[in-house]
């Protein structure tokens, strides 16, 4: 593939298409998951479907039982939450991907308790949606509609909208021009984890930290938290597609291991399940070529933010271990330059990192 011969990478795929086995070893399983669109299979393709009837479930399950989704969930909120000042009347958190809002409903009922005000602003991305496992009514109104609710529970009048980058642009710096002392601006961007229903382009991801770090240096008071479940393949400084390859082969390997860990042996089609809807999709060769290319182009994420890291407290790690269990092969540790980032690992491999700037001294 990266010499361009994909007739040959074809012929490849379909030899070992006939080697591996769906209900194999992890790295086999991998392989598996890699030959697919190379040749048909019509039990995975059924069970695919059946549980795309069951997604709502299956996510609800999936979010709960593995710790990936909370993990990135908690730093980011309690990094936001720490550094909101006490004056600060709202709270704005703008998302780069509100996704379900998931991670949002935890935020409501902390900033309820504090008589602030929440808004919300969710970007529209002027790019074709295609969940490939999601079902339809998983959109922005339902996401809406639900966290209202949820915060009407608590008493929180809350203000969710969706709008273009150019908007955004225009209305923070309408509130910076009126002092904007009392707004506190957070930029939450989770990309890549496990149990989110879709993959935007590093590009985009750039983009939307660049925008955070330009208006964040021009006054508005704010947070950039960062949450990517694809750190540990980006981060390297990979020269040949072939090493980027083995990179993500790594990191879904030990994906997969941490999920086989959770479930016995007698559970292996519900194993299955969880991997067909929320692993297989993003296991292509064609998919990791693409990442590989934008991170070529210079589109990866590196330490050029110009802001301050805010340090991940103790308190934070020793609450973020209790989450992910003592006794589990799964690890907490802090990195980044600051010890501004923190990670959730699997027997010693990064699975999901979290990140945090500043404007804040």
């Amino acid at each position: 593939m990266e010499m361009g011969q994909r007739e040959l990478g074809k012929v490849i795929m379909r030899c070992l298409a006939e080697k591996v086995n769906p209900l194999g070893q992890s790295l086999e399983r991998i392989a598996f998951n890699l030959c697919q669109g190379i040749v048909d299979n019509h039990h995975r393709d059924y069970l695919k479907q059946e549980s795309r009837q069951n997604f709502e479930a299956a996510f609800n399950l999936f979010y709960q039982i593995f710790p990936f989704g909370r993990f990135a969930h908690y730093a980011a909120n309690t990094a936001i939450l720490k550094a909101i000042p006490e004056d600060v009347e709202t709270v704005h958190v703008v998302e780069f991907d509100i996704g379900e809002g998931v991670q949002l409903s935890q935020l409501i009922e902390a900033v309820a308790k504090r008589n602030k005000t929440l808004k919300v602003t969710a970007i529209k991305w002027d790019v074709d949606e295609r969940d490939e496992v999601a079902p339809p009514q998983w959109r922005f109104e339902e996401t809406k509609r639900q966290l209202q609710h949820h915060a009407r529970s608590f008493g929180l009048n809350l203000k969710v909208e969706e709008i273009t980058i150019e908007d955004l642009v225009s209305e923070i710096k309408k509130v910076n021009k009126r002092g904007g002392r009392r707004e506190f601006i957070a930029f939450n961007t989770m990309v890549g984890l496990p149990h989110m229903r879709r993959r935007r382009s590093r590009g985009l991801v750039m983009e939307f930290l660049r925008l955070a770090k330009d208006l964040l240096a021009n006054s508005a008071r704010g947070i950039i938290t960062f949450g990517d479940g694809d750190a540990c393949v980006l981060k390297g400084n990979d020269s040949s597609f072939s090493s980027f390859f083995d990179a993500n082969v790594v990191h879904y390997k030990t994906l997969l291991e941490s999920l086989e860990s959770t479930f016995p042996s007698h559970l292996g089609e519900a194993r299955m399940v969880m991997e067909l809807l929320f692993v297989a999709p993003y296991v292509s060769s064609q998919a990791w070529l693409d990442k590989w290319n934008e991170a070529r182009e210079g589109r990866n994420l590196q330490s050029w933010f110009g802001l301050e890291g805010r340090r991940v407290s103790g308190e934070m790690l020793t609450e973020a271990k209790e989450m992910v269990g003592a006794d589990s092969s799964y690890g907490v540790r802090i990195g980044g330059e600051n010890a501004n980032e923190m990670a959730l690992e699997w027997n010693g491999i990064p699975l999901v990192t979290v990140e945090t700037w500043t404007n804040q001294s």
